[in-house]
């Protein structure tokens, strides 16, 4: 598990455990009972055993083994220094349960009996801490018990054993003992309803404990502090999951959908051991570099290992990643999975990137530096590009873009103008607009014309003419389609049983505002935003992707284009298809949107930089 022992030196601000705490009228509410004086529930007689803490819990086994699972697979749950845990070995995964063992015998699982006790699963997993310069990676078993006695009591169990042997050798970010272990305990009442109807097989009603208990390597030692500390929070962070899933509650954010969580933190690993101290020590911006280098690193790394899927590494990209991964990643690299080094067969070579808006450049230059040909552009220079290489300067460009839909006037300037970027790339060219504001709308627009797959990082909502706007969750088209079957009244909708219960109760006369299920919870304007580019990205054809960047920023989402629907068009059709879109998402004929856009964008050009 990720244990927090590492924010143990820090303000827990949870529930302080008491040694003789009055008896709580509501088990379902956190309360710390001290246990450090009690007789342990592991009684081993060649094992010294110390349940430090204890509390009610109202979650039957079904949800305390859903809770384990998923701290044993994201140990970052409960430790911020903690980027993953590797599974090395599941007894459940083996063939017919075999339980066959891995050949590396660090990988192989530590043998823990409890006397009574069913021994349900075995797993063994490495853990990956965020900074490998500063920990090093550990293994470690995990097994799952269980038993249950003729009064109907169940009780689970889950034990965790470091690889570890001494006391010295354990890392900062686990606590200095050699064992460590889960209670859970629960006695059904089937008399009660489920706390959940919806889900009565899991939350069967009942009341339970779950305890946390040590075996220190030194038994006759003094329970430190620390390890006080770090079990309260651990049963704490156990309880409060547990009761959440207890009444229903479902995980809304979805990481790791589009590329897997490993390969995504290993090269984050590489880049930030690589670039993230240099480019920090030589910030020249105004603004905060820890955000900045750090925002970018994650996007890159994401980047390149979206581009390793789709195409075949340039030479110069593998040549970076061997010399950095083989110095700098305590874990396996990504260079070790023979899916990601086949050459790049069946796919298609890199065509390059293009930045658009790339603001101080930091995510252009960390691309170029890894292999990867492109270049960037934004209105206004920023004080950092003349602190990147040559090789990057040189690919740093200020510049406008005004999309070539947007230039039929003569009042515009002319294509060969070199301040002025028409949004026509080399065919193929892969679009990135990360906060690129005014340009994020038209991000799939530009994909499209271009033939390219793009990657959209949304911040601020900006419509197709460049100006503020709260962005509707869909096409004005999309809308109306949506809007050709008649909406229904409130009163007019089958009233489900709660719902009547409430209707019965209102009266006309009491005048009652109260909302419909539709209107209970409004979109933010961010995530309405992503909707938005999705929208328009569909409106030309692509089937978009959403991916949450596992990045220090709030506008994390980021919208993937790289499947296309209906290819084969020429340009002059592409173009009749997004000159149609935009007058009909504005209202008003392209020629007027040529001019607001030029408008802004040269108001844009002499505003002073930011440093984004």
């Amino acid at each position: 598990m990720a244990i927090p022992c590492n924010d143990s030196d820090r303000a827990v601000t949870s529930t302080q455990a008491q040694p003789n705490p009055p008896a709580s009228t509501d088990p379902s509410k956190f309360e710390a009972v001290d246990r450090s004086k009690t007789t342990p529930d592991i009684k081993l007689p060649n094992e010294s055993w110390l349940t430090v803490l204890q509390s009610s819990c109202t979650y039957g086994p079904p949800i305390f083994e859903r809770i384990m699972l998923n701290f044993i697979k994201n140990p970052n749950v409960t430790s911020s220094h903690l980027f993953r845990a590797d599974i090395l070995f599941d007894s459940d995964s083996q063939p017919q349960n075999g339980h066959a063992e891995p050949s590396d015998a660090n990988s192989r699982p530590r043998d823990f009996e409890l006397p009574g006790w069913t021994r349900n699963r075995v797993m063994v997993r490495l853990l990956v801490p965020r900074n490998q310069q500063l920990d090093r990676p550990m293994t470690q078993t995990c097994i799952l018990l269980s038993r249950k006695s003729e009064t109907d009591l169940e009780e689970h169990m889950v034990v965790y054993i470091p690889h570890i042997d001494t006391p010295d050798e354990m890392p900062f970010y686990h606590p200095r003992v050699n064992k460590l272990a889960f209670h859970h305990t629960f006695r059904p009442s089937p008399d009660q309803p489920p706390a959940n109807p919806n889900d009565p097989e899991q939350s069967i009603p009942g009341a339970g404990s779950l305890s946390v208990s040590y075996n220190p390597f030194d038994p006759t030692a003094y329970l430190e502090p620390k390890l006080h500390r770090t079990a309260l929070k651990l049963l704490q962070t156990i309880h409060k999951h547990g009761q959440g899933q207890l009444v229903g509650y479902e995980k809304r954010v979805h990481l790791d959908r589009v590329i897997p969580q490993k390969r995504y933190q290993d090269t984050y690993a590489r880049l930030k051991t690589k670039y993230g101290r240099k480019l920090i020590d030589g910030w020249v911006e105004v603004t905060d570099p820890g955000k900045h280098v750090f925002e970018d690193l994650g996007i890159a790394a994401f980047c390149l290992e979206l581009w390793r899927t789709m195409y075949e590494v340039p030479a110069a990209a593998r040549e970076e990643e061997t010399v950095g991964g083989a110095e700098t990643s305590a874990v396996e690299s990504n260079l070790d999975d023979p899916s990601l080094t086949s050459n790049g067969a069946n796919k298609p070579p890199f065509p390059g990137f293009v930045d658009i808006g790339c603001g101080n450049g930091l995510l252009t230059h960390i691309l170029i530096s890894e292999g990867y040909p492109g270049y960037g552009f934004d209105a206004r220079e920023r004080k950092s590009w003349s602190t990147f290489p040559d090789a990057v300067q040189q690919n740093l460009h200020q510049s406008l873009l005004v999309p070539s839909l947007l230039r039929s006037s003569n009042d515009h300037p002319s294509p060969d103008n070199d301040s002025y970027n028409s949004g026509l790339f080399a065919p193929g060219t892969f679009i990135i607009s990360n906060h690129a504001d005014e340009l994020t709308a038209w991000t799939p627009l530009l994909a499209y014309l271009n033939s390219s797959a793009f990657l959209a990082i949304p911040c601020c909502s900006h419509d197709l003419a460049g100006s503020r706007f709260r962005a509707p969750d869909s096409t004005k088209a999309q809308k109306a389609r949506r809007n050709e079957h008649a909406a229904r009244l409130p009163q007019q909708e089958e009233a489900s049983p709660d719902e009547s219960a409430v209707r019965q109760r209102q009266a006309a006369e009491t005048g009652s505002l109260k909302r419909t299920l539709v209107h209970k919870k409004m979109a933010s304007a961010y995530s309405t935003l992503c909707a938005y580019v999705e929208a328009l990205a569909d409106a030309v054809g692509c089937e978009a992707e959403r991916e949450v960047l596992r990045i220090p920023s709030t506008r994390n989402q980021s919208i993937i284009g790289r499947k296309w629907r209906g290819e084969g068009k020429t340009e002059e059709e592409k173009a009749e298809r997004v000159r149609r879109l935009v007058e009909e998402e504005l209202g008003r004929g392209i020629e007027d949107v040529g001019r607001e856009w030029l408008e802004r964008a040269e108001k844009l050009a002499k505003k002073p930089s930011s440093g984004h």
